[in-house]
Order: structure tokens, then C-alpha cells, then sequence
């Protein structure tokens, strides 16, 4: 599975394509305590191992499966950590929209990328005063956006591999570009991130209750 010590499929779809996010991960490791993280439909994104000791990744892939099971995943992980201690790395082989056995507001953080709707499958899991950190891809930061149990504390811009972090205006966000009502329904039956007038690449929810 290992070329050049790289996990083959995290280098065809992440080292390859310029998108293992580590600047995204690095500014929360810097501006928050996160040490456990829960990442449903992860695939084999396992950048956020090299700077949180204890992750969780869920996903039905087959493929995801048996690279998790793979123990040159771990030794690349361990080459790659920036903390101390050994890294901590559990892979669920399950749909994160059904039950998952892991511990209720145990997280700190909580990752949705490109997997639909996970901050409303998965907040359960996420401890009060945690991170969300989600994308629009598939509708989930408007989602949060309309939740009363997370508040929006900033933005993530990209360009190229470096990331920004912005709270200022935060006031700004998830105003549509279009006259339309922004609803937990409206936004399942489309399935997908609708315009706004000012985006970021992610967003930072904490989760209030």
C-alpha cells in the first residue's frame, strides 16, 4: 500500500491533489484545546491525525476500511505527528446517519467535509463549548448556521495550501444571494451549499448546549 512511505490512497486523492487541509487543522490546533475528534465521512482524510492526538474517522467505504486496517497508516501517522504522545486512531465502518458506538458530548471536535449533513447527525457526540468545523459542500454550514445549538465563531479562507482565519463580521455569513427561505427542509430537499453573499472555504461553529 506504501510508495515512498505515503498511504496510497490518502496520496491519490489528498497529497496528489494538493488537498490534505493541514493549514485548516494546524490554526485549530494553535487557537483552541482540541485533543479528541470525531470524523464522519472522513474516507481516508487523515490529515487531522498529524495534529490531534485522538481521532475517530466513520465511514462505510470498503476501501476505507481496509486502509485503516493497514499498519503503515499508523507508522506514517507517527512520522507525521506534531504532539508527543502516540496517536490514537479508530476507524468505524458505518453510516454516521444511524447510531455510532462512541461516547455522547465526548468530542471536541467535530469535522464535516464533503459528507452531507453531519452536524445534525453527529452533534450528539460533541461535547459542549466544541468545534464544528464544516464546509457548504453539501449544505451543512447553512445548516449549523440555522441551529440553535451551535453559534458561528469564524471563517476559513484558502488560497493555495495557506489558510486565514477571520471572526470579524461574522454577521456577514449566510446571507443568500437569492430571496429565499433558509430551512432545516429547504436545505435537506436540495442536498447541496446555495449562494451566499459573503463564503468562506469552512466555518467554526461551537456548539452552545
Amino acid at each position: 500500500m506504501i510508495k515512498s512511505n505515503v498511504p496510497l490512497l490518502y496520496k491519490k486523492y489528498h497529497v496528489d491533489r494538493n488537498d490534505e487541509r493541514l493549514g485548516q487543522f494546524s490554526i485549530l490546533a494553535e487557537k483552541y484545546n482540541v485533543k479528541s475528534v470525531l470524523y464522519p465521512g472522513s474516507f481516508v482524510h487523515i490529515t487531522p491525525s498529524f495534529l490531534f492526538p485522538v481521532v475517530t474517522y466513520v465511514d462505510t467505504e470498503k476501501r476505507a476500511e481496509a486502509f485503516f486496517k493497514d499498519p503503515c497508516v499508523s507508522d506514517y501517522i507517527s512520522k507525521r505527528k506534531t504532539y508527543d504522545s502516540e496517536p490514537a486512531i479508530s476507524f468505524i465502518h458505518k453510516d454516521y446517519r444511524k447510531s455510532i458506538e462512541v461516547k455522547r458530548r465526548s468530542f471536541d471536535l467535530l469535522i464535516s467535509q464533503y459528507a452531507g449533513f453531519v452536524s445534525q447527525y453527529c452533534k450528539e457526540y460533541l461535547r459542549t463549548g466544541g468545534i464544528l468545523l464544516v464546509n457548504n459542500s453539501h449544505g451543512d454550514a447553512g445548516m449549523a448556521s440555522i441551529d440553535k445549538a451551535f453559534r458561528l465563531i469564524g471563517g476559513l479562507t484558502r488560497k493555495g495550501a495557506k489558510y486565514t482565519f477571520s471572526d470579524d463580521n461574522l454577521n456577514a455569513y449566510f446571507i443568500p444571494k437569492k430571496p429565499v427561505k433558509i430551512t432545516k427542509e429547504y436545505l435537506e430537499k436540495i442536498g447541496r451549499g446555495i449562494g451566499y453573499t459573503k463564503s468562506a472555504s469552512a466555518y467554526l461553529f461551537r456548539k452552545l448546549t
